[in-house]
């Protein structure tokens, strides 16, 4: 098959919100990912839009579905895939939609080495984020540990003030 699209609808939560998002997956991984007649860019997939179901209701059909513009992903290589129009059907609040390479079109080698770094960057940045994480949890807990160490200690025996008044006008209190 030339264009293999896997249209899952599926609900990451419970209701329905006003704002469903479609995530734009590619197959090999990396693809340079637009809206198909438009050329709005959505980034390298996966991609998200966020849809208004309010300014969808015009684009309702008679089976519940919105009608949306669909996508073009296109990868180093040149290959290139666009599924337009798609229809996003149900109450989901996530919907995802894979848009896979033709793997008859020439050069797929470029797109996999390309899918390969895209992985290698991704795990990068997942390892310095938790890095940071971490760095962050030791340093609340030392600010913790700080804060305790300086706290105000407990009084062990009452306090007793005395306040007096000279004159009606002036006042001074004294604790003990």
């Amino acid at each position: 098959m030339r264009l293999l699209i896997l249209l899952l609808l599926g609900s990451l939560g419970g209701c329905a919100t006003n704002t469903p998002t479609l995530w734009v997956y590619s197959q090999p991984q990396g693809a340079y990912i637009t809206e198909a007649g438009t050329g709005r860019v959505a980034g390298m997939a996966p991609a998200a839009s966020i849809y208004n179901l309010t300014a969808l209701k015009p684009y309702k059909d008679k089976d519940g579905c919105y009608k949306i513009k669909g996508y073009e992903a296109r990868w180093v290589s040149g290959a290139r895939t666009v599924i337009d129009p798609m229809r996003l059907c149900g109450k989901e609040d996530s919907y995802s939609i894979t848009l896979s390479r033709d793997s008859t079109y020439p050069d797929l080698e470029k797109d996999l080495q390309f899918a390969l770094q895209v992985q290698s960057i991704v795990a990068q940045q997942q390892q310095a984020r938790a890095a940071r994480q971490a760095a962050n949890a030791a340093l609340f807990s030392a600010y913790s540990a700080a804060q305790q160490a300086n706290a105000p200690k407990p009084i062990s025996s009452p306090v007793r003030c005395t306040t007096n008044s000279y004159g009606g006008a002036t006042v001074y209190t004294t604790c003990q």
